[in-house]
């Protein structure tokens, strides 16, 4: 998997946790529970996970219990912090409306050897708090997912002070060629007050 790095403009780090919405790949051991796959995350306290996330979704359905067990090939787990209105009620994990859904996630334990792939996607302020330490650290994320968040926003491509693709220097057009061609890739994004 090509490794590729950004030094970008310290303001402008930020504004690159709205990449998270499409999703990071992790891997984690079958039969993990959601709340000890989110507690493995870095800065995801036990006190931040009860109180700030709000939503959790596992493949499309709200899931409220954070003893929920990952079982599968893949699985898309999408959190947030509270959302807006009547739909943000409906959805928040262990809600008072809870009762006016039609499904919530189950998975079933089949025996499954190979490692799971959490597909994971954080939403607003949760992207927005957390998502500076996930980049610094590294994800891996689809190169289309990447190419699609640069194209639509010239500005942040712009703020990328320094590019290296699998440690060596590179420019913008060699980043576009790749993502062209790669499907997975492992971005890491850090401020430039971190050199």
């Amino acid at each position: 998997m090509n490794q590729i790095r950004f030094t970008v403009e310290t303001t402008a780090l930020p504004r690159f946790t709205t990449l998270l919405q499409g999703g990071i790949f992790i891997e984690t051991d079958q039969g993990t529970s959601v709340g000890d796959f989110l507690f493995a995350l870095p800065d995801f306290s036990r006190e931040y996970i009860a109180t700030r996330i709000q939503t959790i979704f596992l493949n499309g359905l709200p899931a409220d219990s954070l003893d929920q067990k990952l079982f599968g090939h893949d699985a898309v787990l999408a959190i947030s912090a509270a959302m807006p209105g009547l739909a943000g009620a409906i959805f928040r994990k262990d809600g008072v409306h809870a009762s006016l859904r039609t499904q919530t996630a189950i998975l079933s334990a089949e025996t499954f050897e190979t490692p799971l792939t959490i597909h994971l996607k954080l939403f607003n302020m949760i992207a927005a708090e957390k998502g500076v330490q996930l980049l610094e650290d590294g994800c891996v994320l689809s190169a289309t997912s990447l190419k699609r968040f640069l194209d639509y926003r010239p500005p942040l491509l712009a703020s990328i002070q320094t590019l290296t693709i699998n440690d060596t220097l590179a420019d913008t057009k060699q980043l576009q060629r790749l993502l062209l061609s790669e499907k997975m890739i492992l971005l890491t994004v850090r401020g430039n007050h971190d050199n």
